[in-house]
């Protein structure tokens, strides 16, 4: 190796690991500025959030029309939480069952299906209730917003 060579190996090997700290560095300024993560999934959550959002662009009463809203509808989302976890019990019993039986595993998506179309139609009730009691200027402020 000439002189020069040996000379600049050493001036590589500060700047790389000056770049590898400065990007070690700004992980974890990202990591430490990072916002809390969302709260657990749902659809009750996924209400709560959007109610929370849009009620600072709403009036007090179309606000708190919401609101109550969602405390009325809070025992239809324990109803469709218990109905999704009562399903992969059952279909696990219909599927081990000896011999197979095929109608009663027809009989079960037949019944999670009613019973499913029974809960959206009570949800679609609720909205159509809960809308048609809002003001004017309130149903034009959740249009403007983003949706669920």
């Amino acid at each position: 190796m000439t002189p020069a060579i040996r000379r600049r190996w050493p001036w590589f090997l500060l700047v790389g690991s000056l770049a590898l700290n400065m990007l070690a560095g700004g992980f974890v300024v990202a990591h430490a500025f990072r916002p809390p993560p969302p709260p657990p999934g749902g659809p009750e959550h996924l209400l709560e959030r959007f109610v929370d959002d849009v009620s600072g662009h709403l009036s007090p009463a179309d606000a708190a029309i919401l609101r109550k809203a969602i405390d009325d509808a809070r025992p239809l989302f324990v109803r469709m939480h218990v109905s999704r976890e009562e399903f992969a019990p059952r279909l696990r019993m219909a599927l081990m069952a000896q011999p197979f039986d095929s109608a009663g595993l027809k009989a079960l998506f037949d019944s999670v299906h009613a019973n499913d179309a029974a809960l959206r139609s009570e949800i679609e009730t609720r909205v159509v209730d809960t809308l048609s009691r809002l003001s004017p200027e309130g149903r034009l402020r959740l249009a403007e917003s983003r949706l669920p």
